[in-house]
């Protein structure tokens, strides 16, 4: 460690953006037009592919979602995609001066089966090359869904690598624990963040209630950006649950769908996307010492709750809650404490414009504020000069600086917090220009995020983005870490067919 806890809390705690591990669950619809989920258009017998509050309400002027292209295959299969360049620009972390922050080219390609009596597929495929969170230029392929529908009279089943989003509030989603997030990924699109996950998804229709469960049996955890470690401080292996059958995550969701009300109940047991950060070893030497530091998952059980109504024409209100209680809290230093997140949100839209605002809150029970060591003089430094500190304690302070840095990165600094969202959307010029803007601020830990972008129609296939991705903080809270690290405008060129 350098310079205190300081550094350190910086290098660990820049894990994350989205305010902590189930929250963070962006919901703007996709830009390729894709389903919410970023797979398909389902059909009504379709598994529903969940979303966000009011997520179908801002167009980002998404084109249409039939392919363009025909081909002697179309009655096998559709095919369609974009392809896409980005260039993200910012702010070099404590200097003053600009950098890179990522440019890369992209191709999307997306293959839908012909909808049969008894099923269909979809598959999604990105092809990346370039620079993704200041790493050098490198080539990957990511296979980003991949599955199949099998309908079965009142059973729908989803098999393969798939994306599963719950929740119906904006931004941040308290009961959405299954997806897991990229926060590497630089994208004016915020549907692109979502990672998918080997499992299977299934739907038993009893109108009016429908009946889900999910089951995940291989764990993927949050991305996270690349950062410098401080001297003789390094990662080591993640501690992740093997893929066994006893360690996969089991959900299930109660839906009731009347003409005027909709809601669900929800319960989830499995790992949590976003892990904690342990000691794993350390070594005090004057020759050759050491600190290695591991990412560690967590099991957690989810109670959550949802609705959505309309307040005749004023507007759309949707809200929803969940229970966080993850084991052993109390004897691990990787693991949060019980909290109750909750959100209410309404949209209206005026004309050519939408609005959408919400509150939203979180309690943590056993709260107590973690302050890092007593002795702030303790640095990576005195790893190397074993008379003047004791393996005992330099773990101590250690164990205790992580204690600090995980309860930032899972946004438990305050026993209670107060926050509001804003997501603002003007469509003019003959839907060919959109301006929009995202808003976040936190009265509690007074972290704000704005997030404006101006998009236009160049072609029926053709589009353009320009935006910015702003958030900060003051110390010791999550926004105030990494606020020069993510901070960055951008410019997009993308194309579809």
């Amino acid at each position: 460690m350098v310079s205190a806890s300081k550094k350190l809390a910086f290098l660990l705690g820049c894990g994350l953006v989205g305010l902590g591990g189930t929250a963070g669950a962006e919901t703007v619809a996709p830009a390729d037009g894709g389903a919410p989920d970023g797979g398909a258009q389902a059909e009504p017998a379709a598994p529903e592919s969940g979303g966000g509050l009011f997520e179908q309400s801002v167009s980002s002027l998404k084109p249409s979602a039939e392919p363009a292209s025909s081909s002697t295959v179309a009655s096998t299969f559709q095919l369609s995609g974009y392809t896409r360049g980005d260039v993200f620009l910012g702010k070099v972390p404590g200097v003053d001066q600009g950098n890179m922050k990522a440019g890369y080219g992209e191709l999307s390609l997306v293959a839908r089966g012909k909808k049969a009596a008894l099923g269909d597929a979809f598959a999604e495929v990105r092809l990346r090359y370039g620079m993704l969170g200041e790493t050098q230029q490198n080539a990957t392929v990511d296979i980003r869904e991949a599955y199949v529908n099998a309908y079965l009279g009142p059973l729908d089943l989803r098999l393969g690598k798939q994306i599963v989003v719950w929740g119906r509030a904006d931004l941040l989603n308290p009961t959405n624990n299954l997806t897991p997030f990229n926060f590497r990924m630089r994208s004016p699109i915020e549907d692109d963040r979502r990672l998918g996950n080997v499992g299977a998804r299934v739907f038993v229709r009893l109108s009016p209630v429908r009946i889900e469960g999910v089951w995940m049996p291989t764990y993927v955890a949050n991305e996270l950006p690349p950062v410098n470690l401080p001297q003789y401080v390094s990662y080591g292996d993640p501690k992740y649950p093997k893929p066994e059958l006893d360690q996969g995550l089991l959900a299930g969701r109660v839906h009731l769908e009347l003409p005027s009300v909709e809601m669900s109940a929800s319960y989830l047991h499995g790992y949590a996307p976003m892990p904690g950060l342990t000691r794993t070893s350390i070594t005090i030497s004057d020759t050759n010492p050491s600190l290695v530091i591991a990412r560690t998952a967590y099991k957690q059980q989810v109670l959550g709750f949802d609705f959505s109504t309309a307040i005749g024409d004023l507007f759309a209100l949707r809200a929803e809650a969940a229970y966080r209680a993850p084991y052993d809290h109390q004897n691990q230093i990787n693991v949060p404490k019980p909290d109750l997140q909750y959100a209410v949100g309404g949209d209206h839209n005026f004309g050519s414009v939408s609005l959408i605002v919400q509150y939203l809150g979180r309690y943590t029970f056993d709260w107590v504020k973690e302050n890092g060591p007593a002795d702030t003089s303790l640095t990576s430094a005195m790893l190397a000069k074993p008379d003047l500190v004791t393996e005992k304690a330099a773990s101590s302070g250690i164990d205790a600086t992580l204690r600090k840095t995980n309860q930032i990165l899972f946004s438990q600094t305050e026993k209670v917090q107060h926050l509001a969202t804003a997501r603002v959307e003007w469509l003019t010029a003959h839907d060919t220009l959109s301006i929009s803007a995202l808003g976040m601020y936190n009265f509690s830990t007074k972290e704000w995020l704005a997030s404006p972008k101006v998009g236009y129609r160049l072609s029926d296939s053709m589009m353009a983005y320009v935006g910015g991705e702003l958030l900060t903080g003051p110390s010791g809270t999550l926004f105030g870490l990494v606020d020069q690290q993510l901070s960055a405008g951008y410019v997009e060129l993308r194309s579809t067919f």
